[in-house]
């Protein structure tokens, strides 16, 4: 077979790929007064609206690897949006909550990232959105075991929180 640059530049891979990094710019264009990426975006969300989750299921439920929500997490409490605390029922483990500080970071981010959604789905007529984001929720569903971070059931969350 002859690969051809069609072949490339129409394949699943490297669509994804090039719709990446076009709306990590878009985001990162929209939030630049914040030195935020979309990962920490993320993961700041999801500790405001799970406070006291460990650490490990922030990446299950982010699809994050050990060493990048490790990294994620360091930053954040640099940056005093997050705090660490010791979880009781196991003492390895660290809880997660969000600072004030955090919380309204976390109001400017949204709005931030809105625009950035916005932006993003603007190419698409209004009846063609809900079809592609489907497509792509059913796609990383199917895949999801593929991952080198699977995202992880949700169930997790109540046990991660209680205590």
């Amino acid at each position: 077979m002859v690969l051809t640059t069609d072949d490339l530049w129409h394949s699943p891979g490297f669509l994804i790929r090039r719709c990446q990094q076009i709306t990590t710019a878009i985001f990162l264009e929209e939030a630049s007064a914040y030195d935020f990426s979309p990962t920490q975006y993320s993961a700041l969300a999801f500790i405001v609206m799970q406070p006291g989750v460990d650490q490990s299921t922030l990446g299950d439920c982010t699809a994050l690897d050990r060493s990048s929500v490790t990294k994620c997490v360091e930053r954040l409490e640099q940056r005093n949006f997050i705090k660490r605390e010791i979880c009781q029922a196991d003492r390895r483990a660290r809880r997660l909550y969000p600072t004030t500080e955090g919380e309204a970071m976390l109001v400017d981010l949204a709005a931030a990232a809105d625009r950035a959604r916005c932006r993003i789905l603007a190419p698409l007529k209004p009846e063609e959105r809900d079809t592609f984001l489907s497509t792509l929720q059913h796609l990383g569903d199917a895949l999801n075991d593929q991952s080198r971070a699977p995202m992880q059931a949700t169930s997790r969350l109540e046990d991660a929180t209680a205590g």
